[in-house]
């Protein structure tokens, strides 16, 4: 089984104390840099001990303020594979509300409503 990585996708001031729990700190300072920064994160792979080509990220966080930015064209191919799970987080400008309402719109399309009111 391949050892996974964790990245943070934001302002350099927001996302720099991460590197101390072993995160990879990718800084963006606009939502056309981080999708440009998720998109390669999301290429790199790497081979396992069965010769299998797997993602080298399992979890890549992005602040809220950047991924609110992203268009929906640009989300829908971020979307695209299981890995890595692209999951935003409040910046150090605290929450925008942004993480909520991805996930009521994840939830809404999987069950047919909105059950997280």
């Amino acid at each position: 089984m391949p050892a996974y990585k964790l990245a943070i996708v934001g302002a350099p001031e927001a996302i720099a104390g991460f590197s101390l729990l072993g995160a990879v700190v990718v800084p963006a300072l606009s939502a056309t840099q981080a999708v440009d920064q998720l998109m390669k994160l999301k290429r790199e792979t790497q081979i396992d001990e069965n010769g299998v080509e797997r993602p080298v990220y399992a979890i890549v966080f992005i602040t809220e303020d950047l991924a609110s930015g992203i268009s929906p064209d640009d989300e829908k191919r971020l979307a695209k594979g299981a890995l890595p799970a692209i999951i935003p987080l409040p910046s150090h400008r605290g929450s925008t509300g942004y993480g909520m309402q991805r996930l009521k719109r994840i939830v809404e399309r999987a069950v047919g409503s909105d059950i997280l009111q």
